[in-house]
């Protein structure tokens, strides 16, 4: 199959290089290179470089003028285009240039969490299986027909991050299949249920912000989901504190520490109280500093029992 494939972040690599193994990638498309990291340096996507670790020929389309993106992969006569976390909706006028058609590859069991943010809203809302889906592109976000599904689960250990890995694992190998069953034109096509969507919007960087009335499972569930980007957090002591590991905690006496307080803190952690059960703080990272286990961060901060976390940018 000759393919064209777009895609920007780390979540589709797996399966570029899982394609690049087996056809012919006539290009790879991306979004251009962007400051990136604390120091605002200008980097490729992590799909850019694997394009050119793999010698595959690479471009942008906003390095080209409005009217030469589809008259350019045109050029290529691809059989399929691959568009996965590419960070941009394609129109008609470029999705209908494939000879077979264009597919996408999604991080959820569709049509359950559509948009831009389905891993970490399904850790968010706690969720304990999810999984990915191969699906006909159309111009609606996320709703064309299903070509194939596979299910996984999610461990409670799982943040945003290692969920991510592991879902680009299964969905790389989950495209490979589908990619054959096109060749041979034998797919089925599965009409999404509109009626059973649900839709998660993009994160924002105040999305982090800590609760601290919320029960301890929804906190706990919102270190996981705000792993890497926006990051859970939270004040303590004046200081903007990442939260970036947590359990749930054995359950205390009810009434006895507001949410937000310091239960205890020592060599397994800092216990914190919720609006209903508490939370151990396992790891953390004050704003400019470094990532540290709770034990660590004590032998240089002060964080006793009686203090509080604030829910406070």
């Amino acid at each position: 199959m000759k393919i064209v494939f777009f895609g920007t972040s780390d979540f589709a690599v797996p399966a570029l290089a899982g394609l690049a193994g087996r056809h012919d990638i006539a290009a790879v498309i991306t979004k251009p290179d962007k400051p990136q990291g604390r120091h605002l340096l200008t980097r490729p996507c992590a799909v850019k470089a694997k394009a050119q670790e793999l010698g595959l020929p690479v471009f942008s389309l906003e390095d080209l003028p409005p009217a030469g993106a589809v008259d350019k992969l045109k050029r290529y006569e691809a059989d399929l285009f691959v568009v996965i976390a590419y960070g941009r909706i394609l129109h008609a006028d470029i999705l209908s240039l494939p000879k077979f058609y264009s597919i996408g590859l999604h991080a959820s069991l569709l049509p359950k969490y559509r948009g831009a943010s389905p891993i970490n809203w399904a850790l968010l809302n706690g969720e304990t299986r999810t999984g990915v889906t191969v699906f006909r592109l159309d111009e609606k976000m996320d709703a064309g027909d299903i070509i194939m599904r596979e299910e996984a689960e999610i461990p409670g250990s799982d943040n945003a991050q290692t969920l991510s890995v592991r879902l680009s694992e299964v969905g790389a190998g989950l495209l490979l299949k589908a990619v054959d069953v096109i060749e041979r034109r034998s797919e089925r096509f599965v009409r999404q249920e509109d009626k059973e969507a649900t839709f998660t919007p993009r994160l924002k960087k105040e999305d982090g912000l800590i609760d601290w009335k919320r029960r301890a499972a929804e906190v706990h569930n919102k270190v996981r989901a705000m792993f890497g980007w926006p990051g859970a957090f939270s004040s303590l002591n004046g200081h903007k504190v990442k939260i970036l590991a947590t359990e749930i905690g054995q359950p205390q006496g009810t009434g006895a520490h507001r949410p937000g307080e310091i239960i205890k803190a020592g060599p397994d952690g800092i216990e914190v109280s919720c609006g209903q059960g508490i939370i151990v703080v396992k790891e953390l990272q004050e704003e400019g500093g470094r990532r540290l286990a709770a034990s660590e961060y004590l032998l240089g901060h002060k964080a006793r029992a009686g203090d509080f976390f604030l829910s406070s940018p």
